[in-house]
């Protein structure tokens, strides 16, 4: 059956502009912000609904956009061959190639992919319905593509659904990541872009690196009487002090001063500190920062004593400590444990040293000097000179671990009390 030459040539052209269509799709669509589409669709915005229903099956929605592009390029290139065939005989082949190729790259490919590209959010929103019908067209046609495809994969060995859960988690959190540092590239965003990874490491981090040291903690025995009490809540900051009995590590209970302080009538000789504690929450060292504040949510308190995995008490951790982890310190001037810490605990004496209390936290040193010191080993820098060096270090006693340089300046008993700390230039 002959047609006309404008007839063919109209064609062709109608076939370049469909690939156009479908190379212009498949840019917008794929690169299309998923999470503004999300919230697109979750404020009622229909088509953004539509995308997120073509894009819950991502293969399906590529395999329709290949076929149906490969498919129009072909016919295309087979019309300009039959035409030019007829018109320059043996060289018509030669002269197709050339003309199409030229006309699909520029026209068919480059030009709509470079205009998608510029604003993909917008033509993936008015393209989504268009795209939803052809899917269910091709459907019969794309899926048996995709049987032969998988078919074929599978018999050379290739399982490219073999992908855990724990996988896509690990690739969702890192395309997260990128996110943030493309964020974070503004100056003005630094800060922001430090919080976000900040929320994402929580669930790395257990209670046990941030937690405040026993031997830092404020605490009372379950015997002392109203009057010593007093005076020692006039020289605490602190709202929430753990109670003990027979020894420091036995805690028995937590004094809430607010509930002390609203108490009327009050029998100073019978007073019993127990009366007026809750019953310690206990948590493991392990536990994840995540898990934790989300146990501090339900639970509506924010103050818990950590243990051991045998139960001997090890410190304790507040929402506070957690939202410093996110937000950086928050300085409280009341919170004499802090100002200590920013005082007194890193100081730089020039450039590359620094004066570090041992019972600084590792995480805290990481990020007031810039250091990468590991923190699974050890959650303070006198646990790591321990740690890594395996012996108990003397006074002006050096040691030199990732890239630092380590000098023993203060001890009492076994405990290293202050050290120096120097970058290698």
């Amino acid at each position: 059956m002959e047609f006309p030459l404008s007839v063919l040539i109209g064609s062709i052209i109608g076939l370049v502009f469909l690939s156009a269509f479908f190379s212009g799709s498949e840019t917008s669509l794929t690169s299309a912000s998923k999470p503004r589409m999300h919230n697109l669709a979750r404020s009622g915005k229909k088509n953004a609904g539509i995308f997120e229903k073509i894009f819950k099956d991502k293969e399906q929605l590529i395999c329709t956009i290949l076929f149906a592009n490969n498919l129009v390029n072909v016919l295309a290139s087979a019309l300009a061959t039959k035409i030019l065939i007829e018109i320059t005989a043996t060289e018509g082949i030669f002269y197709a190639t050339v003309i199409m190729t030229l006309m699909i790259l520029i026209f068919g490919e480059l030009i709509p992919k470079t205009i998608a590209l510029s604003n993909a959010d917008k033509y993936a929103l008015k393209i989504a319905p268009v795209f939803r019908i052809i899917i269910i067209l091709l459907y019969p046609l794309t899926k048996i593509l995709n049987f032969v495809v998988g078919f074929i994969l599978k018999m050379l060995g290739i399982d490219y659904k073999d992908s855990t859960k724990e996988e896509i988690l690990e690739k969702s959190e890192e395309e997260l990541r990128g996110a943030i540092d493309l964020h974070g590239k503004d100056s003005t965003g630094k800060d922001e872009t430090q919080m976000l990874k900040s929320i994402l490491d929580l669930d790395e981090i257990t209670v046990g690196s941030i937690m405040v040291s026993r031997n830092d903690i404020f605490s009372l025995p379950s015997n002392i009487n109203y009057t010593d009490l007093i005076l020692k809540l006039k020289n605490s900051p602190h709202s929430r002090i753990p109670v003990w009995d027979k020894h420091p590590e036995n805690i028995v209970g937590v004094l809430y001063v607010r509930k002390l302080i609203g108490e009327n009538a009050l029998d100073q000789k019978k007073f019993n500190i127990l009366s007026y504690c809750q019953k310690p929450w206990f948590i493991p060292e392990s536990t994840k920062l995540d898990n934790q504040l989300m146990a501090f949510k339900k639970r509506k308190e924010h103050f818990s004593i950590v243990v051991d995995e045998y139960g001997e008490f090890l410190g304790i951790i507040t929402l506070e400590d957690i939202i410093e982890e996110i937000v950086g310190d928050i300085d409280d001037e009341l919170d004499d444990l802090k100002l200590s810490k920013n005082e007194n605990g890193i100081k730089e004496t020039s450039k590359n040293n620094f004066l570090v209390n041992g019972t600084v936290n590792i995480r805290d040193l990481n990020k007031q000097i810039g250091t990468n010191l590991p923190v699974n080993n050890a959650s303070t820098v006198a646990g790591l000179i321990l740690y890594e060096s395996r012996i108990i270090p003397k006074k002006n006693q050096m040691f030199s671990f990732f890239g630092l340089k380590f000098k023993i300046l203060a001890k009492k008993n076994n405990q290293i009390i202050l050290l120096k700390i120097s970058k290698n230039n």
